[in-house]
């Protein structure tokens, strides 16, 4: 059997014009906790660069802060 696959609703921190700025995002993710989201989930954290940056900036700077909910939703087929 694979892995549990999790949707969960985050704090996630951005940072625009040398402010910090706090907003609730949602991930989908093989991974739990926020490091490993951070690390290893390519996909999710540049969906959130996207999501929250234009094309044109220079620094994308996304810091996942914690994870406030947490359902699983499947499993992976490996």
């Amino acid at each position: 059997m694979g892995k549990p696959i999790y949707y969960m609703t985050a704090k996630a921190t951005f940072i625009k014009k040398k402010s910090p700025f706090t907003r609730l995002v949602w991930i989908v993710s093989s991974f739990d906790s926020p490091l490993d989201i951070m690390r290893s989930d390519i996909k999710t954290m540049s969906r959130l660069r996207a999501e929250m940056y234009s094309k044109s900036a220079k620094k994308k700077v996304i810091v996942i802060d914690e994870i406030l909910t947490k359902k699983e939703i499947g499993t992976t087929n490996h």
